[in-house]
């Protein structure tokens, strides 16, 4: 295999740990435990050895990048989506609505309201 292709996946790991890990958490053990794993294995020269490292290496990469976008993706999404349930309420109350409360399954509660149900014990 090339000396490129290793190099390239070297890069690409590192800057999605740093990413990651790294920036993210100010943690630089991941990046520290990947270069110490390159450094032990730089002499090796089995070929098929080296295969199986570097398609162990694109696996990784491929997570790692995929679960980034992963994460990007829900980010932006779920705001739109926050975004579009907000924009519903404030429509309501504008016309002096308001919206029926979701139902909470860890917190069940009687339907109808609460200060009704009050009253009409009085």
């Amino acid at each position: 295999m090339s000396l490129s292709r290793n190099l390239s996946l070297y890069r690409g790991l590192l800057r999605e740990v740093n990413i990651q890990y790294t920036k993210a958490a100010n943690n630089p053990t991941f990046a520290q435990e990947l270069k110490s794993i390159y450094r032990n294995n730089q002499n090796i020269q089995d070929p098929s050895k080296i295969e199986a490292l570097n398609s162990n290496a694109e696996n990784v990469l491929t997570f790692l990048t995929s679960s980034r976008k992963h994460k990007e993706l829900r980010a932006l999404y779920s705001a739109i989506v926050m975004e579009q349930k907000r924009k519903i309420e404030l429509s309501a109350n504008r016309v002096g609505l308001n919206l029926p409360k979701q139902y909470d399954p860890e917190n069940p509660q009687p339907l109808g309201n609460s200060e009704e149900a009050s009253d009409k014990k009085n």
